[in-house]
């Protein structure tokens, strides 16, 4: 393991991201929220299978994987992964208070080997974290079986830089006093939920940011076409150029949610469908 994710995994075993204060108030929420709600295009990509293969690479505390599996066990199988011990007992936590058959394991991504194939490939907020995050998407991207999907979440290069520059101003501050600035923008009810945020938002060791620009020749080296992204709500494209030059306007978008203490953090979806 680098020394750059072992400082992040040292720094997530002391809060796993988005961690409820308990665990009754976590279940509560995975049986009021179905993912496909939240992510429309995970609906359109779930049922075209009958039954469908899923994998999580940085599944955390198995948000995405407990609520799948809660909503629509009888049709998924879904797999997590996380580097995060601490994050997978919680994890298993939920999933035997649920009696759910989802099934977590903890590994560095790169060294995660499975012999299955998947139909959908997910990872969310996870692989800006790596320390080499073209190399754990084309990683990830092996395990998916032919005409499978990849659903993927990013910081934006642009989209994230006014969040960045935001706390860039108080970052002599102490904690408390970026917390109470974070807690301005974010309205998240569950204090430890909020402060896991809080950290993985502004405390965070090690992140990069990426462009849809930067994705295309990546997907197409592993195998996969691009088909939506969030840059354009998830419309057709008709034209890759059109994106890289809307992207770019995400910095101010992001710059003017800012202004008025809306919460915008800069991050993007792309999915891709294996050829």
């Amino acid at each position: 393991m680098s020394h750059k994710n072992y400082d992040v995994l040292e720094f997530y075993k002391i809060l796993p991201f988005n961690i409820y204060g308990n665990i009754s108030t976590a279940i509560s929420q995975i049986k009021a929220n179905d993912p496909i709600l939240i992510y429309p295009e995970l609906k359109k990509i779930l049922y075209k299978f009958s039954k469908v293969k899923v994998i999580d690479f940085g599944c955390g505390g198995g948000w995405m994987v407990n609520s799948l599996s809660y909503h629509h066990g009888n049709k998924i199988e879904i797999t997590g992964v996380d580097f995060n011990p601490v994050a997978i007992e919680y994890a298993n936590k939920i999933k035997s208070k649920l009696n759910l058959a989802s099934e977590f394991f903890t590994s560095d991504l790169f060294t995660f080997k499975n012999n299955k194939k998947y139909n959908l490939i997910i990872s969310l907020g996870v692989l800006h974290h790596t320390n080499n995050c073209r190399e754990a998407i084309k990683y990830i991207c092996e395990f998916g079986e032919n005409k499978s999907y990849i659903f993927l979440g990013l910081y934006h290069k642009y989209g994230r830089k006014p969040f960045l520059d935001y706390f860039e101003k108080i970052k002599n501050e102490s904690e408390e006093t970026k917390f109470n600035e974070y807690k301005k923008l974010h309205k998240i009810k569950d204090e430890k939920k909020l402060y896991s945020w809080f950290r993985d938002q502004v405390l965070h060791p090690h992140e990069t940011q990426h462009t849809f620009e930067e994705l295309i020749p990546i997907f197409q080296s592993s195998g996969y076409n691009i088909i939506s992204t969030s840059i354009n709500n998830f419309k057709k494209i008709d034209n890759f150029n059109e994106i890289v030059d809307n992207e770019k306007k995400l910095f101010n978008i992001a710059k003017e949610r800012l202004k008025f203490k809306e919460y915008f953090p800069g991050f993007f979806v792309t999915v891709g469908e294996k050829v």
